[in-house]
C-alpha cells in the first residue's frame, strides 16, 4: 500500500461547549436533550442531514425495546425521553398502538414523522446542531478526551468540550481515542436492507400468521428464489404500504465488515438487489402482494453490530438472561436476545415472562479513557448481550443516562467516574426514566394483537 504525507494544518475551533454529542440517533438525540435540559451547553453533530439514526436512515418499521410482557400484559420498560418521543410521534400521527407478537411488543412508527419529532425537540432546547459532519479525530488535554475534530463540506473544524458522548453506533470516537474494542467478523450479526412495498392488500397481510408467511417464503425458495430469510418483520401503515425487515446481506458466508468501506459498498448494492428479489418472491407466493411494487429502501443498510467498546464493566449474556441488577443501574432492557446469524432463521432467546435486566453506568465508560462516555449499541457488552440491548428503545434510555451524567460531570472537573450514582439515578427518576428498582407500569394504550409475521 502506498502512503502520502500531508502537511500539518491549523484547524479552527468553531465551538466550545460543556457537552459534545457525536451521532444523532436514538441515543444521541436523547443524550443531547437530557444534557441541555440539565443546564449544559450542548453541541450535537450528525453525519446525515436529519436526526434519528437507524430509525430514520435505515428505517426500522417498529421501535423495539420499549416494552416488556408479563402474563400477556405489556409493561413500560423505557420511559423518560423515550416515552416523550413516542407521545410526540403519536401526536403527529406517526405512531399508533403497540403490537403484541410472540412474547413481546413493539411500536410501529413512520420514519419521516420521527425526523420532524427530532427537529422539534432540538429546536426547543438551547443546544447547537450541526449536520453533514463526520468525526475524524479527537482532541486531548491533560490525558483526557477534550472534544473532537470533524470534516464537513466547509472544511475541517474542531469542537472543544468538557465531556464528549460517543453515540455514533460504531464507537467511532472511542476508537479514535484509543479505547479497546471488539469486532469479531466470525460472530457478527448480519445486516439488513429495509424495504417498503406499495400496492399491497394490507388486510390480507395483517390476517397472515408467522407460520403462514414462513411457509409461503419456503415455497418461494423451493421455486428457485434465493432468499436468505423466510421470516421477518412486516408492518402495515395504511391500506397499501408495507414495511419489511426481511433481507439478510452476507459476504462469503459471514457478515460484511462494517468497518470496511469497500465491503459496505458492496453490501449496500447487494441489499438493494435483494429487495427486488424479495419483491418478486412476495408477488408470486405471498397473498396480499400480488400487485406490490418497490417503494423504497433505507438510506443505508441496517448494521446491527460493529464495535463493542470495552468498558469498566461488561454486560454479559448471563446478565441479560438472568435479570441482573446493578447498584449503578441507569437503564433497563426486556428485549430478548435477537441474533441474526447464518441460515434463514433468526435465533431468539427469550427472557423469562415479565423479566428485565438493568444496565450499569460503568458499561458506558471506556476502560482507561477519561472525558468520554458511550451510549447506544456500542456500549460494553458481549456479542450475545449486545443482540438484546442494541434496540432503539434501550438506546433512548442509555442516551438519556449518558447526557445527564455528562452534564453533571461538566459542572465539575469533567470526571465521569466521579459522578454521584445516587444523584444521577435521582435525576433520571425525576425526569421520568425507569431504572428497574420497582415494578414497571402496565401499558394499556390501545393495545392490539400484531401481525403474526412480525419480526
Amino acid at each position: 500500500m502506498n502512503f502520502i504525507r500531508q502537511e500539518f494544518r491549523a484547524v479552527p475551533v468553531r465551538h466550545e461547549v460543556d457537552v459534545l454529542v457525536v451521532g444523532g440517533g436514538p441515543a444521541g438525540l436523547a443524550a443531547a436533550v437530557a444534557a441541555a435540559r440539565n443546564g449544559a451547553s450542548v453541541l450535537l453533530v450528525e453525519r446525515y442531514g436529519f436526526l434519528g439514526g437507524t430509525m430514520t436512515a435505515v428505517t426500522l418499521g417498529s421501535i423495539c425495546g420499549l416494552f416488556g410482557v408479563r402474563g400477556g400484559e405489556v409493561q413500560l420498560i423505557v420511559r423518560g425521553i423515550g416515552e416523550e418521543i413516542v407521545d410526540r410521534l403519536r401526536t403527529r400521527g406517526g405512531a399508533g398502538a403497540p403490537k403484541l407478537w410472540l412474547k413481546t411488543a413493539s411500536l410501529p412508527y413512520l420514519p419521516e414523522v420521527m425526523k420532524l419529532v427530532a427537529d422539534d425537540m432540538v429546536r426547543q432546547e438551547s443546544l447547537t446542531l450541526r449536520f453533514h459532519s463526520l468525526a475524524v479525530d479527537v482532541l486531548r488535554e491533560g490525558g483526557k478526551v477534550a472534544g473532537a475534530v470533524f470534516e464537513s463540506i466547509d472544511g475541517r473544524w474542531a469542537a472543544k468540550a468538557a465531556v464528549t458522548i460517543d453515540c455514533s453506533g460504531d464507537g467511532q470516537v472511542a476508537a479514535l481515542a484509543g479505547a479497546e474494542w471488539h469486532c469479531d467478523l466470525d460472530e457478527l450479526q448480519f445486516p439488513t436492507t429495509m424495504v417498503r412495498f406499495g400496492g399491497c392488500d394490507t388486510a390480507k397481510v395483517e390476517a397472515m400468521d408467522r407460520a403462514a408467511l414462513h411457509g409461503y417464503l419456503e415455497n418461494a425458495v423451493a421455486a428457485g428464489f434465493s432468499l436468505p430469510r423466510t421470516a421477518g418483520g412486516i408492518f402495515a401503515f395504511n391500506e397499501s404500504i408495507v414495511h419489511l425487515n426481511i433481507t439478510r446481506v452476507e459476504r462469503d458466508g459471514r457478515s460484511p465488515d462494517p468497518l470496511s468501506s469497500e465491503e459496505m459498498t458492496q453490501a449496500e448494492m447487494d441489499g438493494r438487489r435483494m429487495g427486488q428479489t424479495y419483491l418478486e418472491a412476495f408477488r408470486g407466493h405471498v397473498p396480499g402482494f400480488e400487485t406490490a411494487w418497490l417503494l423504497d429502501t433505507g438510506a443505508q443498510i441496517g448494521v446491527r453490530e460493529s464495535r463493542r467498546i470495552q468498558g469498566d464493566v461488561t454486560v454479559r449474556s448471563e446478565d441479560a438472561l438472568g435479570s441482573a441488577r446493578f447498584e449503578d443501574a441507569v437503564a433497563c432492557c426486556a428485549w430478548p436476545v435477537e441474533e441474526h446469524g447464518k441460515g434463514r432463521a433468526t435465533r431468539w432467546v427469550w427472557l423469562e415472562d415479565g423479566a428485565y435486566y438493568q444496565i450499569p453506568f460503568r458499561s458506558l465508560l471506556p476502560r482507561g479513557v477519561d472525558g468520554l462516555v458511550v451510549a447506544g449499541r456500542c456500549i460494553s457488552a458481549t456479542h450475545e448481550a449486545q443482540a438484546s440491548l442494541r434496540v432503539a428503545g434501550t438506546c433512548f434510555a442509555l442516551g438519556e443516562a449518558a447526557g445527564l451524567a455528562a452534564s453533571m460531570a461538566a459542572r465539575g472537573t469533567g470526571d465521569l467516574r466521579a459522578v454521584s450514582m445516587p444523584e444521577l439515578q435521582n435525576a433520571l427518576s425525576a425526569a421520568g426514566a425507569y431504572l428497574g428498582f420497582e415494578e414497571p407500569e402496565i401499558y394499556s394504550h390501545n393495545m392490539k394483537p400484531g401481525v403474526g409475521a412480525t419480526q
